[in-house]
């Protein structure tokens, strides 16, 4: 009996061990990324907008493995090569190439919010907000000299039943994030 345990014993100190040596280990790499003010080219333009856009839209680059090019610097990269904002288009390839070289950056990241809708549907018994958000996107991966375009899409709907009236801002703000979140998913995904 005994050595059945010890065999059984080793058994299970081996390959624990075996496991332990074929367990990869992650090494997290730090990535500068400049980001590129967004555009509204949308009709909306209730501060609300803005304050969601802006606090969502460089948050998800601020974990450890990213480090944000200083806006100063992206901004002074930006003119120093050409860009006119009052376009109202993202930058091409080349913007994107000088920026990430003024600026030392592994990633440039720009925005569009293309399409903002909100409508209202009103009936007897409730008040219903639908919004449906369009957001373009184009990443710069500077190794691969590499310019990447996407579109992602957001929609929320929120809805009173009987008594009381629906705002505009949380199916916006929810619209906006979804459409967000998919945006970084796949930028992070391009890594």
């Amino acid at each position: 009996m005994k050595k059945v345990l010890l065999f059984l014993l080793l058994f299970l100190l081996s390959t624990t061990t075996v496991f332990a040596e074929s367990t990869p280990t992650v090494t997290q790499k730090n990535y500068t990324v400049a980001i590129i003010p967004y555009l509204n080219t949308t009709e909306e333009t209730k501060d609300f907008v803005s304050d969601v856009v802006q606090a969502k839209y460089a948050e998800e680059f601020t974990t450890k493995s990213f480090n944000i090019v200083a806006a100063v610097d992206v901004q002074k990269a930006l003119h120093t090569a050409g860009y006119d904002v009052s376009n109202m288009e993202l930058p091409e390839k080349d913007v994107f190439a000088a920026v990430a070289k003024e600026t030392k950056a592994d990633y440039v990241v720009a925005m569009e919010i293309t399409n903002l809708i909100s409508t209202r549907h009103m009936s007897f018994f409730s008040t219903k907000v639908e919004t449906k958000a369009k957001l373009k996107y184009k990443f710069y991966n500077t190794s691969q000299d590499k310019l990447t375009a996407f579109q992602t899409t957001g929609d929320s709907e929120n809805v009173a039943t009987l008594v009381g009236n629906v705002g505009y801002k949380a199916p916006i703000t929810a619209a906006l994030n979804k459409a967000m979140n998919s945006g970084y998913d796949k930028i992070i995904s391009n890594f």
